[in-house]
């Protein structure tokens, strides 16, 4: 044997080596059943692009060495919280049992996994769209007197954002208390010149999770995608809406952007505090305790019953997969979905088509043409399984609907952040608010049928008939979802 034999022979032993240990690694692992088959249908295709994606995305080492210490604090931060307010779990409880019957089994369910307490004492405005949501914003903003709580995931400085900034640092030299998180990813243009000024007027300003070569990382795990306001304690915003311009719709805008969102008054605020307490520690290794200025007494004339739910990168159960799952299984007549992103996981996908196998009439609402290509071609690898199920599936004309919405027979319904995705399942840092109220839920319904009237229905023949370059980008989408 030559030498250029030996080398070679010892460079493809070495080679089937690495791809032999990393396979018996991810089988060790016991990741989800999918997860662990699609790594090893990677490694066993495409080693060399395998390992690099199990380097990037599968080994939790990074994530472990990110959320070491922030389990425990949580746990501090929350006992603190819940010895005061879980006297409100059980009074909340006694009122939806009264109100949904069989459905109370729902706010204990969310409760047990995610420490998050019923409140009544709420009430709810609907926010639709850009132009709604930050003329509000700015208006509740300039009425702070005490703090200010911001955590976005992506926070543009166009003239909305300008505007925004500008309250902030003026609120902060008034006196008041301004912090705010971006996501590192999702914020990733934000100016170190605005960071300067910011810092320099008293607000306390802090990245989430960065990264090193941004421009690399669009899609690295482990992102906030949150995008919450808590001002005083006692008014929150949460929805799908970040801050930038494209978010609103100026006379004359041709890429028209549908989204939702919602301001809470109330004591669910109290439940958006916490999360952004947590997360404050978490970039910040500041611990602001739950004390009552920040959590201050409340009066409101309403009575919506609210329960905030979140899940983290670091959650041992993906408690908004098992919401959603828990409210589909417990629709009677009617299912409403609106998501700019449908790539389900299994149980969801399985939840849907037996609710609709039950009888029960399941729509659901996603773009004509998403914002990103390849994310838009793996969702539409699905809607075959609906159609088949008679789920009706509606792509919006209009431009890109953007909102996380559900509706469940006239009673329940949810906004939030959380796509219904493998990504805000399992990796991202999200946040929903779940609302019992029947008014609530006929106004959402509402705004969904204005949406359907701007959308086209999906028949099976053309889903069937779509191109052949989507049907074979869409596949690829769906063999790595679960493993991105």
């Amino acid at each position: 044997m030559t030498q250029s034999q030996l080398i070679y022979v010892i460079i493809l032993s070495a080679y089937y080596a690495v791809v032999i240990v990393f396979s018996f690694r991810i089988l060790l692992e016991n990741k989800n059943p999918l997860k662990t088959q699609s790594y090893l249908l990677l490694m066993l295709l495409f080693p060399v692009v395998g390992m690099m994606i199990y380097l990037f995305f599968g080994i939790n080492f990074r994530k472990k060495k990110l959320f070491s210490r922030k389990g425990f604090i949580e746990q501090k931060i929350i006992h603190d919280w819940m010895s005061n307010y879980e006297h409100l779990l059980m009074q909340r409880a006694d009122d939806v049992r009264e109100y949904l019957d069989e459905k109370a089994k729902l706010p204990y369910l969310f409760w047990r996994n995610n420490f998050s307490a019923l409140t009544s004492n709420n009430s709810v405005t609907i926010l639709n769209n850009g132009e709604i949501k930050f003329p509000m914003l700015l208006k509740k903003l300039n009425e702070a007197s005490r703090h200010i709580h911001i955590e976005y995931y992506i926070f543009e400085e166009g003239k909305i954002g300008s505007q925004i900034l500008d309250v902030l640092c003026e609120k902060a030299k008034s006196g008041v208390e301004v912090r705010l998180v971006v996501d590192a990813i999702g914020s990733s243009k934000f100016r170190q010149k605005t960071m300067k000024r910011l810092r320099t007027s008293g607000v306390q300003f802090y990245e989430y999770n960065p990264v090193i070569f941004t421009f690399l990382a669009n899609r690295v795990n482990y992102r906030d995608h949150r995008k919450i306001v808590i001002i005083d304690g006692k008014t929150g915003f949460v929805g799908g809406l970040n801050v930038g311009d494209k978010y609103i719709n100026y006379p004359g805008t041709t890429n028209y952007w549908r989204d939702t969102h919602c301001m809470i008054e109330g004591e669910a605020v109290y439940s958006l505090q916490v999360l952004f307490i947590l997360n404050w520690y978490f970039v910040s290794k500041i611990l602001l305790k739950p004390e009552r200025r920040y959590f201050p007494g409340i009066s409101q004339k309403e009575d919506v019953i609210t329960s905030i739910i979140s899940s983290d990168p670091d959650s041992d159960n993906p408690n908004l997969m098992e919401a959603y799952f828990s409210m589909i299984n417990s629709a009677k007549d009617e299912i409403l979905i609106s998501t700019p992103y449908f790539i389900p996981n299994e149980s969801i996908m399985t939840a849907l088509a037996t609710s609709a196998k039950g009888g029960v009439k399941v729509k659901i609402l996603v773009p004509a043409e998403a914002d990103s290509v390849f994310v838009h071609a793996a969702s539409m690898t699905y809607m075959g399984i609906l159609l088949r199920n008679d789920i009706e599936v509606y792509m919006y004309k209009k431009g890109m609907v953007h909102s996380k919405v559900m509706i469940i027979d006239e009673e329940l319904s949810t906004i939030g952040t959380a796509n219904m995705d493998y990504r805000s399942f399992d990796h991202n840092a999200e946040v929903n608010a779940v609302f019992f109220n029947q008014a609530l839920a006929k106004e959402l319904k509402a705004q969904f049928q204005i949406d359907l009237n701007d959308s086209v229905r999906l028949d099976y023949l053309s889903w069937k008939k779509r191109p052949f370059k989507i049907r074979i980008i869409g596949s690829i989408g769906r063999l790595v979802a679960p493993l991105l």
